[in-house]
């Protein structure tokens, strides 16, 4: 076997296809670029690959990341001409890349940079400063059962003006924390007088480790 691990984008109509459809899609672009995915074994065998951290029915990004098995090895440029000439228009290969022992696994994923496009309202970078300076930003966190108050300040790594109606946010994510940008939307207009969001577009640019590095 041998792994390989492929940056991708998402852009346009194609932030509206679901997690599990985009892996549906993955396996169905593989066996038409007749790729030798591999297969787990057992009654009911699957492909085996993961996409890293779900992307949002919505949001679009740069910066996506899979794993994924070979039944043999295939040259990384190869690999990638191939899926783009099968891939739907809005989902590009940018880079591919043969993995080896001790290149780090896609779960040390923790920090993710997005771009916030703003309609609708206008900010200033005076208020977007004092909005992180506060020692806690509180929200309401509704799960299945109950709803607990959460400070969501220790998740927010960078909150930046780009412009009145532009932001640049790096939060946490990954499975031992989590923080999406709409949430943190959610907190400004909670918190910043006058504040209100009538909509906004999210464009995920990068994902990294704990101390920043890159994973391809």
């Amino acid at each position: 076997m041998v792994k390989y691990r492929l940056e991708f984008s998402k852009t346009g109509e194609t932030k509206f296809v679901s997690h599990l459809d985009l892996v549906r899609l993955f396996s169905r672009v593989f066996k038409r670029a007749e790729l030798p995915l591999a297969y787990s074994e057992g009654f009911n065998p699957h492909p085996k690959m993961s996409i890293g951290i779900p992307l949002s029915v919505g949001v679009t990004s740069e910066a996506e990341l899979l794993d994924v098995e070979f039944y043999n090895e295939v040259e990384a440029e190869d690999i990638k001409v191939r899926l783009n000439e099968k891939m739907p228009m809005g989902i590009l290969i940018s880079k591919v890349k043969k993995l080896e022992q001790g290149d780090a696994k896609l779960s040390t994923v923790s920090k993710a940079q997005y771009n916030v496009k703003l309609f609708g309202a206008e900010i200033t970078e005076e208020k977007v400063s004092d909005f992180m300076k506060k020692a806690a930003i509180e929200i309401e966190k509704k799960t299945k059962r109950s709803e607990k108050v959460v400070d969501i300040k220790p998740d927010i790594f960078a909150l930046s003006y780009i412009s009145e109606d532009e932001l640049f946010m790096e939060l946490a994510t990954g499975s031992n924390a989590n923080l999406k940008p709409d949430v943190v939307l959610e907190a400004m207009q909670k918190y910043i007088d006058g504040f209100g969001v009538e909509d906004y577009a999210l464009h995920r640019i990068k994902m990294t480790d704990a101390t920043d590095r890159e994973l391809i």
